[in-house]
């Protein structure tokens, strides 16, 4: 299976042709910190929160909420009546195996999540707003609709 036919299958499916489990979901990114005046170097451990795995092909999955940044300040993040957004990556993966991480950014106060914008400009691609969709409606995020270019440019 191409790359291109992972992301068609799921831009394709319905929400009902998933399933979702909470953590833990055993996607995990475990780091060996030391400094910051701490004597004995620790362990800081992050994990997806979610996981949608596609009933029709068990081989593929989408692992999402691995934070990112508590505070995501790009201009049209911040466009919204809550200033406030957040961004988490989601990670696309075959046979568990990630191939391809993006980003989602909890805008207005996590009311709604959105991926980000191509660079220079406000627009997202059909497949973006597709997708997205669909992670939300499993996600328990409503999916408003929001145009980029006429809410947040």
């Amino acid at each position: 299976m191409t790359l291109e036919e992972l992301m068609k299958a799921i831009e394709e499916s319905d929400p009902s042709d998933w399933n979702y489990i909470q953590r833990p979901v055993f996607a995990q990114d475990i780091q060996h910190v030391s400094g910051g005046g701490h004597p004995v170097p620790w362990v800081e451990i992050e994990e997806h929160s979610s996981l949608l795995v596609f009933r029709k092909d068990l081989r593929i999955s989408i692992a999402m909420g691995l934070r990112h940044s508590t505070e995501f300040l790009e201009d049209w993040a911040q466009k919204f009546p809550d200033k406030h957004a957040t961004s988490t990556w989601v990670d696309f993966r075959y046979n568990g195996v990630p191939v391809l991480r993006e980003l989602t950014v909890h805008v207005d106060g996590a009311r709604a999540a959105l991926p980000p914008p191509r660079i220079g400009t406000m627009e997202i691609s059909e497949r973006q707003s597709n997708i997205w969709q669909l992670i939300d409606a499993q996600d328990g995020v409503v999916w408003y609709g929001i145009d980029p270019q006429k809410h947040c440019g």
